[in-house]
């Protein structure tokens, strides 16, 4: 089974009190269990009247959740705090089981339910102080005190409680609701049945004997009285039958069931019930507030401090340490919760920070307000406006912030326009360059174009002389031809014309005509040789 039971205090030397506060917060701030409402049953009485060994049986019932079996296995040896038959002490300081048990309550929600178990107190084995220091530390922090005594309730046994009710009577001053919640005598084998029967019903008829005021009683047993009724919510009484001379004396008894005598088995079974069976679960409240593991933490965390000193404190010492103690922790508890949901608030928009702020302090009043603290209204006046001064101050600060993101946003907003400005007219620089080159292309193309189609119109003019040209070659030609044919004629006309004359005038006639035949044919050279070149000349 897991689980065990942690020392978290004790008191060295019967003086020097050693906190183990971080085994206690580990227990307590889990994140499953710090916000559950608390409930601690805690044990306190005399050494060696079995307060661990009782612990155990109400262990065993939180294991089962609260099942009706949970008392079936009468051969399975009792396990959880350690006890065991004898009259040396086995618990020292103050124990806390280490593992807290969730529970639901009649209405569905979850519990967190802590137990708790003290060493022995007002006997000849501690000191006064090592006593107090156990007892009131025990009755302090728990919603169910269980008073573990022995036989019968006795006088000694109501002076034990004296500081409680002194504590009582100043802490409730003022207020509606008592100091304290339950307390249980739970009286150890009980033998006069036939006077006070077994269980609640003779327990109850016990206490009210043994708290009545009579007529006769010393003014300081009368004031006791009195203020032990005001300031317990509830007072109760058990009635225990011993569990057998087995338990008693038999050094191997292992805590089975079957070696425990049956009238012990059947009123431990309605005891048990009675405390941490759904609908009598009670939750650790302060002033009618309800705790959390959380807020028990810092009670405890309180407390010790109290006791550390030297000398045991006085009733309102302790209540004025506790009420600034308390207060100082719910002002913590208010400033963080308006630090944590301020982290979500509204950037970029004063006004509408503004109006969260105003929200947040709200619930952070409220988170103050609920938190249960002792001392007086007065008190918790003062401390409300600290809390309001200091969130007003946060806030400064959170505004002051978010105006200087602001300025600094803006700053750079306008460096980033003037950037963007100055690109504009870059841009617009470079738009006006592009469209200087496009209209430049533009120009270029154009006079491109027209010398392309000069080129076309020149090419075709030249296309129309070289077929011109072509044309008055190939005319030359045909006259050249025409006329080297009509030489040729003439020729052979003047050869025919020599035949038919002959002598001198033969060869004058003969002379004549090749002079005429080389003229005309140097003219035509010269006339081909012009047009050659001019054709040349041309292209």
């Amino acid at each position: 089974m897991g689980g065990e039971p942690v020392q978290i205090l004790r008191v060295g030397d019967g003086e020097r009190i050693e906190f183990n506060q971080r085994e206690l917060e580990r227990i307590l701030l889990a994140d499953h269990v710090k916000d559950r409402p608390v409930v601690v049953i805690s044990v306190a009485g005399a050494y060696r009247q079995g307060k661990s060994f009782l612990l155990s049986f109400l262990l065993r019932y939180l294991r089962h959740k609260g099942r009706s079996d949970w008392m079936e296995d009468t051969h399975a040896p009792l396990h959880g705090f350690q006890w065991r038959p004898g009259s040396v002490r086995e618990t020292t300081g103050i124990l806390v089981w280490n593992e807290v048990f969730l529970m639901n309550d009649p209405n569905g929600e979850e519990v967190a339910v802590l137990l708790m178990d003290t060493q022995g107190t007002f006997d000849s084995e501690s000191t006064m102080k090592e006593s107090t220091v156990i007892f009131s530390l025990s009755m302090l922090t728990s919603s169910v005190q269980i008073y573990n005594v022995m036989t019968n309730i006795k006088e000694d046994d109501l002076q034990h409680l004296q500081f409680f009710a002194q504590y009582g009577r100043l802490a409730q001053k003022g207020k509606k609701t008592q100091a304290f919640q339950k307390l249980l005598f739970l009286v150890r084998d009980w033998s006069w049945p036939h006077e006070f029967e077994f269980g609640f019903r003779g327990g109850r008829s016990l206490i009210a004997s043994r708290l009545k005021i009579t007529r006769g009683q010393a003014s300081e047993l009368k004031t006791l009285r009195q203020d032990l009724l005001s300031c317990f919510s509830d007072i109760d009484c058990f009635l225990m039958p011993s569990p057998g001379q087995k338990v008693v004396r038999d050094t191997s008894f292992d805590g089975r069931l079957a070696d425990i005598s049956e009238e012990f088995l059947d009123e431990l079974q309605e005891f048990v019930s009675s405390i941490l069976a759904p609908e009598n679960l009670l939750v650790k409240e302060v002033n009618g507030k309800r705790l959390s593991c959380e807020h028990l933490m810092t009670y405890f965390k309180t407390y010790v401090e109290v006791f550390k000193g030297s000398d045991l404190p006085v009733p309102a010492s302790m209540l004025m340490a506790t009420a600034n103690a308390t207060n100082v922790a719910a002002t913590d508890k208010a400033r963080q919760h308006y630090i944590s949901v301020m982290k979500s608030r509204p950037r970029r928009d004063l006004d509408r920070m503004r109006q969260f702020h105003r929200e947040k302090l709200a619930e952070a009043k409220n988170v103050f307000n609920d938190y249960p603290k002792m001392g007086s209204d007065a008190m918790s006046c003062t401390f409300m406006d600290v809390l309001i001064k200091d969130l007003e101050e946060l806030f400064d600060h959170f505004m002051k912030e978010e105006e200087e993101i602001i300025r600094k946003e803006q700053e750079e907003e306008a460096k980033r326009e003037r950037e963007r400005q100055l690109e504009r007219e870059r841009e617009e620089q470079r738009k006006r360059e592009r469209e200087l080159e496009r209209q430049k292309a533009e120009a270029r193309e154009a006079e491109m174009k027209r010398e392309r189609e000069a080129m076309k119109e020149k090419e075709r003019k030249m296309k129309e002389e070289r077929i011109r040209e072509k044309e008055r070659a190939e005319r030359l030609e045909r006259d050249k031809e025409e006329f080297n044919r009509q030489m040729t004629a003439m020729k052979k006309k003047c050869e025919d014309l020599e035949k038919a004359t002959s002598g001198n005038g033969a060869d004058l006639a003969n002379a004549i005509v090749n002079g005429i035949a080389n003229g005309l044919s140097a003219i035509s050279n010269a006339a081909a040789t012009f047009l050659t070149f001019r054709t040349a000349f041309r292209k």
